[in-house]
């Protein structure tokens, strides 16, 4: 009776205990949090160069509460100890991801950079604007897939949207718009614009992608790496998640050609194809099944094949590995088989719907000048760049600037931190010492020299056609060369550290650092000077140090440094932007609006920036004749150039810009970019392609043209004028 009652109180006791400990972890949160909040402007200004006008309270308690669960999960490592926290945000990562997926979608937060339609239209750019900056140089995401995929919302979210042009546009199969549609099956992270709308959609999308590619990236590594399944490689695997997840390529690529999807595909697949050879009921085979032909089919709608090809290489390896494993034990019974056979007719025929619907847009783009067949036949990268990605760590923090060796912008020079070579050197040395040759590392490395082989030297034509690169740029291939590098990081560390003792592992540690950083510095000067060099070498320190020390307590606290490092880097890429005014509730576009809806019409944007502001239009429900040419309309194009003399400029994806003229100009089509065009337009002209109101910031009303004029029939605002075409012959 004394032991139990003594045993009650110890529990009691250390009940007692654990509630203190998580009083004082919420309140130095809540301390520190309202401490970063009040000293944000500060960092904002210095930093990242912005100067924040004074914020609403509303986005103060944002701040607050955003930081609050971070600052939480870092008191909570102090009050109860790593192991503790990590044993419990491994338990809990389902639920954790879950709430981190509902909290952003009900704050109405998102990572888009819609905030630049302030700056462009003359207002506080700053609007609404929780954390970060934003980037003007993503316009694939704030002007054509955000506002295509709200103006999907006028369209009751239908396959064709005769908003965008005048040729009503493919939603489906060329932007991956939000479309009611048996097949949207295949891209879950369209469901919230279905189910919840245009602004809780945009923070589901954004939210979801991020906490499923972190936790599919997580249970990859464990898959691949925790053979034994006792955990000794989840700090690893985390670790791992954190370079994919926030790498600086994945950042500045998030919400543009499907990156996430198509990594997300490959990681869940391979997942559940171990998890369906390895397991035997009958239902957790055939929900693996159908979960891998939805991976399946969100990769190939992701529809880049620049990307596409490199990982799909890739994913082949994965897979013979998986069987590799397994073979030998491999059985299905008749029901399972049917069952399978089953899901496979259902994606056969889902896949048929889409070629149904789109194929005359797929036969349309095939014959494009741009993109139409790409032939690429590589070469021309520098072999330094497979080195130096280290440099695009602080890309956040300072916009690139074209350096001695290297040409571009933030976006084409990101890439990821992947630490090469010492994946490949940790293989390498694994199979030497074990005389054992591993087919995945082995065909890992393999798939490294080919595409670093592609990217450097270059294949003559015929093999690039018969490797299936010829779709596939020199720049294109870091997306596979740095997940392979990676994985290899990840499933050899650990080994190589067990054979090689201390001195050994602080030689190699030290000969990399030196030459990861003196690599960076000589392919990123100028741009890479004394501070920014500095902070890249206490990155790579934390980086080397989370991969080589292999005591438990040490590694898991260098672990977490370096997840918080390249976090904190590639949290800072994007924006936190709440709510989506600056995209929907511009007082420019409402007058527009507000005309439309009184006299229906088709709309152009003539004048600065006419090729982005269509979009915005659209975004709206106006119908636009100049948004984004997602698929040409040669046939209306023909009203205005019957010869098909300037064929090879408009016949292309591609922003279109509008210039009114008042005599027929010499050159009717301009081409301004691969992707982008001008047309210098008459009245007359406009006429026969239907257009009956013009958004300009000039003066059209004080032009004199023949036979026509322009009635301002509304208000300047932010520059903007609406005004009506009208014939006076």
């Amino acid at each position: 009776m004394g032991t139990k009652a003594q045993t009650m109180k110890i529990r009691k006791m250390r009940d007692f205990s654990y509630l203190i400990r998580l009083t004082l972890v919420l309140l130095s949160a809540a301390v520190i949090s309202w401490g970063c909040v009040k000293i944000y402007p500060f960092y904002s200004e210095r930093i990242l160069d912005l100067h924040l006008s004074e914020n609403e309270l509303h986005i103060k308690l944002l701040r607050f509460v955003i930081l609050l669960p971070i600052w939480g999960l870092i008191c909570s490592f102090f009050a109860f100890g790593l192991a503790k926290v990590g044993n419990w945000l491994h338990r809990n990562r389902f639920c954790i991801g879950i709430g981190i997926i509902l909290g952003a979608t009900v704050l109405n937060i998102s990572g888009s950079s819609l905030g630049t339609w302030n700056f462009w239209l003359g207002r506080d750019g700053t609007q609404d604007l929780v954390f970060g900056v934003l980037r003007p140089i993503r316009t694939d995401e704030y002007v054509v897939g955000t506002p295509l995929a709200f103006a999907q919302s006028y369209n009751d979210y239908g396959y064709f949207n005769a908003l965008i042009g005048d040729r009503p546009a493919d939603m489906f199969i060329i932007k991956d718009a939000p479309v009611w549609f048996p097949s949207e099956i295949f891209r879950p992270f369209h469901w919230g614009y279905l189910l919840l709308g245009n602004s809780a959609g945009l923070s589901f999308y954004w939210a979801s992608r991020l906490v499923v590619l972190f936790l599919s990236a997580y249970q990859f590594f464990l898959c691949i790496s925790d053979k034994e399944g006792n955990g000794k490689t989840r700090a690893l695997s985390a670790f791992g998640a954190a370079l994919i997840t926030f790498a600086p390529l994945t950042q500045w690529w998030f919400a543009v050609n499907s990156l996430p999807e198509m990594l997300i595909s490959i990681f869940v697949s391979i997942c559940c194809f171990d998890c369906m050879l390895r397991r035997q009921e009958n239902w957790i085979r055939l929900l693996s099944c159908a979960v891998i032909l939805q991976c399946a089919g969100m990769f190939i709608l992701s529809l880049y094949p620049a990307w596409q090809i490199p990982l799909g290489f890739v994913l082949a390896g994965l897979i013979v590995a998986i069987i590799l494993r397994y073979w030998g034990k491999i059985r299905f019974t008749h029901a399972q088989v049917v069952g399978m056979v089953t899901l496979f007719l259902i994606f056969a025929i889902l896949m048929g719907l889409i070629f149904k619907e789109s194929s005359s847009t797929i036969q349309a783009m095939l014959n494009t000048s741009y993109p139409g067949s790409r032939m690429s036949k590589g070469g021309g990268r520098s072999i330094w760049l497979m080195f130096s990605s280290l440099a695009t760590f602080c890309f956040p923090f300072k916009d690139f600037f074209e350096s001695a060796m290297l040409t571009g912008n933030d976006v084409e020079v990101a890439a990821f931190i992947d630490l090469c070579p010492l994946g490949v050197i940790f293989a390498i040395s694994n199979m030497i010492k074990s005389r054992k040759a591993d087919f995945l590392d082995c065909y890992i490395i393999a798939i490294v020299i080919f595409l670093s082989i592609f990217a450097i030297i270059g294949f003559p034509t015929w093999l690039s056609k018969l490797t299936f690169m010829s779709s596939v740029t020199s720049s294109r291939t870091t997306v596979a060369i740095g997940v392979c590098n990676i994985l290899l990081l990840v499933r050899g560390a650990a080994k190589w550290c067990e054979n090689h003792t201390r001195t050994s592992k602080i030689v190699v540690a030290c000969v990399y650092v030196a030459f990861a950083v003196a690599t960076a510095r000589l392919v990123f000067r100028p741009y890479l000077g004394n501070l920014l060099t500095l902070i890249c070498l206490l990155v790579v320190i934390s980086f080397v140090a989370a991969l080589f020390s292999q005591q438990a307590k040490v590694n898991g606290c260098i672990t977490f440094v370096a997840i918080f490092a390249i976090a904190f880097s590639g949290l800072s890429v994007n924006p936190v932007q709440y709510s989506t005014r600056p995209l929907t509730d511009q007082p420019v576009v409402n007058q527009v609006r507000a005309l439309q809806d009184e006299e229906p019409g088709v709309w152009i944007t003539e004048g600065n920036d006419s090729a982005r502001l269509a979009n915005l239009l659209v975004a709206n429900g106006v119908k636009t004749f100049n948004a984004v040419a997602v698929t040409p309309d040669l046939q209306k194009m023909k009203r205005i150039d019957p010869g098909e003399r300037w064929k090879r400029i408009y016949n292309r994806y591609a922003f279109i810009e509008m210039n009114v003229v008042n005599k027929p100009a010499k050159h009717l089509f301009k081409l301004t970019a691969n992707d982008a065009y001008k047309i210098n337009a008459t009245p007359e002209q406009l006429e026969r392609l239907d257009v009956t109101y013009v958004l300009s910031t000039n003066d059209l009303d004080k032009e004199k043209f023949d036979g026509y004029r322009f009635v301002r029939i509304g208000k300047t605002i932010n520059g903007e004028t609406p005004f009506k075409l009208c014939v006076t012959k």
